[in-house]
């Protein structure tokens, strides 16, 4: 219908989701036309009511949700998609963005430029992206850095589709989702689909980042509930908790007043393979989540969306393979990063002896050290990098196995560029057992004569990530730090994401000579000793 025949006073239906995928509609009256001199800025003030709506009123993931009134003849007709509140207490007055505006929207946009901005950011009534697939814990946790960090972020169980949830047609009142990725971990916008016209779909109304040109996932999506709050302001608002649910296509164009997309082809994408191994048991758990990749489409929301994916899918892994999350556990962690541009992978491994001050805390810890890897692809100015897989190996188990040094002991005297045997005297962690490690230090050609020490350095367990105080691990939801050098080869991304690998062990210093003396395989080494020795010339 056009703008111009929309009256104020017309009594119309509004259709939406509300729970699962059954689309159901409810009432709405037209109170005003805001701006009608303007059509391409004017937005429809509307008023909601009936069954579907009357307890909670609308807000996130009602967006989209077509709104149809009586035209001539008594045919009813599309005027527009709710698109955003006004911050009414409960939520029963609103704003809807006019068809016209919506469907002036190209499905494919001319190209956009490369640019740069959060991954996540603030959604209209398509509400903050929705996390999915993470266990009750892990949730709290993401949920708590994502706060820390200033981004709002919902929720929810594993994806419906692991329950045998059947892809669904987007028909205008459907239920649809925005997906960054696909599969074991998913995150995306939820909102409902506002007008279709063959293969092609327009939704929410407004934008989802305004970025223009896009290649995300189209997806159904699953409605577990409107969660009620009639506040009605920007962080207290009713909201529609739903999952991301089966690819049905390719969003391509992401503009002021509406989302378009296509069914059929999907985006252009990488996987992301965790593969962890509960070492004390056996049991093993593997996740797979596609990431779509925005490179030659200029990079709209600024860079590889893989961090947040990346570092939910280890944290989910690592938790339940061990079926919970001890204070203390030891893990082992090897990320491979292969891209087209690149000979080889880019690829780095970690150890953990984690000694956390509360629940989740390896968990934390592997998610905080996976961001760190995404955020290095972000700083490359210089040309599209193509991820081609991602694949992350996790060794586990619970229990510390940490022992502290308590002395060391080592021969009178040495000659300078000769190795020196040192016997490191230990203590087990837990047991108290003592027993000894004999290391080989070479000492520095360039040492001076004389009596000199020894200073022997263990490295200490980590305390991980506790959500119930601030954590590193609102790293994964950060724009990445623009200091340090710039890198200005796909090579040297290749060196700052193997430069993540941490040495663990015993570090001898000589003089200003830092030596990487000891590392045990199976054991973190902590504490410190000295030895005293005289070096000969």
């Amino acid at each position: 219908m056009p703008l111009g025949d929309v009256a104020v006073g017309m009594r119309c239906t509004a259709l939406t989701v509300v729970k699962a995928t059954t689309i159901t509609s409810f009432d709405v009256e037209v109170l005003d036309v805001i701006d009608r001199q303007r059509p391409e800025a004017a937005r429809i003030l509307v008023r909601v009511s009936g069954p579907a709506v009357d307890a909670t009123g609308i807000g996130p993931g009602f967006s989209g949700s077509p709104i149809y009134c009586p035209g001539a003849g008594g045919v009813s007709r599309n005027i527009g998609a709710i698109s955003g509140g006004i911050g009414q207490y409960g939520g029963t007055v609103g704003l809807a963005t006019p068809i016209e505006q919506i469907l002036a929207e190209p499905i494919q946009p001319p190209s956009s430029g490369a640019s740069r901005s959060a991954v996540i950011g603030s959604r209209s009534l398509a509400g903050p992206l929705t996390l999915s697939g993470l266990s009750p814990s892990l949730a709290t946790l993401f949920a708590s850095a994502a706060r820390k960090a200033g981004r709002p972020l919902l929720t929810s169980g594993a994806s419906p589709r692991a329950a045998g949830f059947p892809p669904q047609p987007l028909v205008p009142g459907a239920a649809v989702s925005v997906a960054l990725t696909s599969g074991s971990i998913g995150i995306g916008a939820i909102g409902t689909i506002a007008y279709a016209d063959g293969p092609s779909v327009w939704l929410f109304g407004h934008s989802l980042d305004a970025a223009g040109r896009r290649s995300l996932f189209l997806e159904d999506a699953y409605i577990h509930t409107v969660v009620n709050n009639p506040v009605g302001t920007s962080d207290l608002s009713t909201y529609k908790l739903g999952s991301p649910g089966n690819d049905v296509g390719t969003v391509t164009n992401d503009t002021t007043n509406a989302v378009a997309g296509r069914l059929g082809a999907l985006p252009q994408n990488f996987p992301i393979k965790v593969f962890a191994k509960d070492l004390d048991t056996g049991r093993t758990r593997s996740l797979t989540t596609l990431v779509a990749d925005e490179g030659d489409v200029g990079d709209p929301a600024g860079g590889p969306i893989f961090g947040v994916a990346a570092a939910a899918a280890v944290a989910e892994a690592a938790t339940t393979v061990l079926g919970g999350a001890p204070a203390r556990q030891m893990g082992e962690m090897c990320v491979t990063i292969t891209l087209r541009e690149l000979p080889k992978p880019a690829r780095f491994c970690e150890r953990y002896a984690i000694d956390g001050d509360g629940p989740n805390a390896l968990a934390g810890a592997l998610s905080t050290d996976v961001a760190r890897a995404a955020g290095i692809l972000t700083t490359f100015d210089f040309g599209v990098l193509h991820i081609t897989s991602v694949e992350i190996g996790l060794r586990v188990r619970r229990g510390l196995r940490q022992a502290y040094m308590v002395d060391a002991t080592g021969p009178r005297s040495v000659r300078r560029g000769k190795k020196v045997k040192l016997k490191l005297h230990l203590r087990r962690t837990g047991t108290g057992v003592r027993f000894t490690r004999t290391i080989k230090v070479r000492i520095p050609a360039d040492t001076a004569p004389g009596t000199r020490a020894i200073k022997l350095t263990g490295t200490d367990a980590e305390p991980g990530s506790n959500p119930n105080e601030d954590s590193e691990l609102s790293i994964v939801f950060e724009d990445p730090p623009e200091d340090g050098p710039i890198p200005e080869s796909a090579e040297d991304i290749r060196t700052a994401i193997e430069a993540l690998e941490r040495y663990d062990g015993v570090t001898a210093t000589v003089g200003r000579t830092d030596i990487e003396a000891y590392r045990d395989p199976n054991l973190r080494i902590s504490g410190d000793a000295r030895v005293t020795l005289t070096v000969k010339k």
